[in-house]
């Protein structure tokens, strides 16, 4: 059980009983870096995934039929800002914690995606020295590349992720996100997709 999970569940004042206690079962399997060190230290970003054939046990936990379960799921994001993909495969992804529930600061400018940079990278806890732009490699090619730092690690650290050749070698927006979901799921309790990757990417934080 994740205690950053639940008390964040617990502390969201959600009305509704049904859905507060579908968001409590979800947190009870969230897996929290810092549980056990630093009960203190909510993670911003918090996240699970599991099968669609594991419904039908976590439903029978509240007494829910399989198919309330589901709408129960894809309702929550009308009680609380988070995330929920349901994907064909049967592989649900759930993704929340204070970076979405957090009051609104003043909206940073939005970057040019045509051109240069550095841009910023907007994901929390890697926000401060992390950034992304535009550069040309042999022959005169541009493609996209990433140096990811972990605010943890202070301004003069090395990169913990090179987006770049020839490892990478990226021409658009959507491949660099893809791109560094992959090389960050080390990083995660639960592989972001690249689709939310690209918010961070694109978008300032709270611009919803």
């Amino acid at each position: 059980m994740s205690r950053h999970a639940t008390a964040y569940v617990n502390g969201l004042g959600i009305t509704d009983a049904t859905a507060r206690a579908v968001l409590l079962l979800l947190a009870e399997r969230t897996h929290a870096p810092g549980d056990l060190h630093r009960p203190e230290d909510v993670p911003d970003i918090m996240g699970l995934e599991f099968q669609d054939s594991d419904v039908p046990a976590l439903a029978a936990r509240l007494g829910l039929a399989p198919e309330e379960f589901r709408q129960q799921l894809r309702g929550l994001k009308q009680h609380v800002k988070m995330d929920i993909l349901e994907h064909t495969d049967g592989l649900w992804e759930i993704v929340y914690g204070p970076s979405y529930t957090r009051p609104p600061q003043p909206r940073p400018a939005e970057p040019d995606l045509t051109r240069g940079g550095p841009h910023p990278f907007w994901l929390p806890g890697w926000e401060e020295y992390s950034t992304w732009g535009y550069e040309q490699g042999p022959g005169g090619h541009q493609h996209l590349y990433a140096q990811l730092i972990a605010n943890q690690d202070g301004p003069d650290a090395e990169p913990r992720i090179w987006i770049t050749p020839p490892r990478y070698t990226v021409q658009t927006v959507d491949e660099l996100a893809e791109a560094i979901a992959e090389a960050m799921a080390p990083y995660q309790p639960v592989r972001m997709p690249g689709v939310l990757i690209k918010r961070w990417l694109t978008r300032p934080p709270l611009s919803d």
